[in-house]
């Protein structure tokens, strides 16, 4: 008995400590000023990202080479600028989309990559505003696979003008805004990419997050309903509309896989005790709802994004031993790597075009992580070790039965 008690804890030993490698951790950005929310370009020569200035309280858009040189300020910090998925238009990158309050409401504008040509595509506030569902509730907008049309989520009818105009007693003119004429619902609509021909393709009033199917025909979103969050996906013209997960599952965020869209990564949230306790576990799912698989559990792994060859997801984790909050693991869930130990606050995770990078923030700094060694880019090293620890934790559990 005390050699299999014995056998078993050094067994536990090695699996918490095997599968975890001392990346090195570039800052890209170094404050005053808050970075976040980091995007490659196409080509992988520039990244952009959203800096917060305290002193205006706006956040502005600013753009740098990759290596973190030649920092260029895009947009003013007269007016809050932001965006929250990939800004860069295919198929060269030639447009940046993000959302501004520069005309008085929170729209949809594009501007060139130098900051030059900056052009309102929506008109009276067509889009979620933060003041009811928060930045992150708008969830981004999304360019087509060819560049030509964008997805975007509205929450209240296209050119509904909610700000009333008064006057006081000297004739001053006061504006407000009128929330009676606020829906508090929203919709997915689609429009070209000058702003124009826009057409609302969902009308339950509970869509959210739209992401286009590269190289495709295809939308999937967030449906918003009590039992939990779903994706749905239909096709561009908001026809042939189905679930691809289950009344719930209480979806988080989720990530086309590339390079043809042909499987979707997620997570799901959970409530363990009380109402109080959560876990968040990552799935992938084909695109035709087939083949549903779970490939961690327990923790609350979050923000799954697949390698631009879709053979490896990178995630963030807020739970998981030894202390890191940034993994790499195959696309089947095997071969999970931990990066950078002791960085315990990454919150977003993007790879460089060439897979060879990732651009992380911890909602303060941009930083960059090659990965470049043979553990670090998978294909065995610690994390076969701690597959084999784990194996061993099973057979050594059935045989001890089986002896007695």
């Amino acid at each position: 008995m005390k050699f299999r008690s014995y056998l078993f804890i050094s067994v536990i030993i090695l699996s918490l400590f095997a599968g975890i490698v001392e990346a090195e951790v570039q800052p890209l950005t170094c404050g005053p000023d808050k970075a976040s929310n980091p995007f490659w370009s196409l080509d992988g020569d520039r990244i952009v990202f959203l800096s917060f200035d305290a002193d205006s309280g706006n956040t502005d858009i600013q753009v740098m080479n990759a290596d973190g040189s030649e920092k260029k300020q895009l947009t003013s910090n007269i007016s809050a600028d932001i965006f929250f998925s990939n800004p860069w238009s295919p198929p060269d990158g030639q447009k940046l989309l993000f959302i501004s309050d520069r005309s008085g409401a929170y729209d949809l504008w594009s501007m060139n990559p130098d900051g030059s040509g900056k052009n309102q595509l929506t008109t009276g506030g067509a889009n979620i505003v933060p003041w009811l569902h928060g930045p992150a509730g708008y969830g981004g907008a999304a360019w087509s696979p060819q560049g030509d049309r964008i997805a975007y989520t509205s929450c209240w009818y296209e050119n509904e003008e909610i700000r009333d105009t008064t006057t006081d007693g000297q004739g001053n003119g006061l504006e407000s805004a009128n929330f009676s004429k606020i829906r508090r619902e929203a919709d997915i609509w689609v429009m070209n990419s000058d702003g124009g021909e826009k057409q609302r393709l969902t009308t339950s009033g509970s869509a959210r997050q739209p992401a286009w199917r590269p190289h495709g025909d295809e939308i999937v979103y967030l449906f918003f309903r009590l039992e939990g969050n779903e994706i749905r996906i239909m096709q561009d013209d908001g026809s042939e509309e189905r679930c691809l997960t289950s009344v719930g599952e209480n979806v988080g965020t989720f990530d086309w896989s590339p390079p043809d869209g042909n499987s979707i990564t997620y997570n799901t949230i959970t409530l363990v005790t009380n109402a109080t306790q959560f876990s968040s576990a990552l799935w992938t799912i084909n695109a035709d709802g087939g083949h549903k698989q779970q490939l961690t559990y327990g923790n609350l792994d979050s923000s799954p994004v697949f390698s631009p060859d879709g053979d490896r997801i990178a995630f963030t984790s807020q739970s998981r031993a030894p202390p890191s909050s940034l993994f790499v693991m195959n696309s089947d869930g095997t071969d999970l790597v931990g990066l950078a130990p002791g960085y315990l606050n990454f919150d977003t995770v993007q790879w460089s075009p060439d897979g060879k990078n990732l651009a992380v923030s911890n909602g303060k700094e941009v930083y960059v992580i090659p990965l470049e060694s043979p553990a670090t880019a998978g294909g065995g090293g610690p994390v076969s070790i701690l597959i084999i620890a784990v194996t061993g934790i099973v057979t050594i559990a059935f045989s001890s039965r089986k002896w007695e």
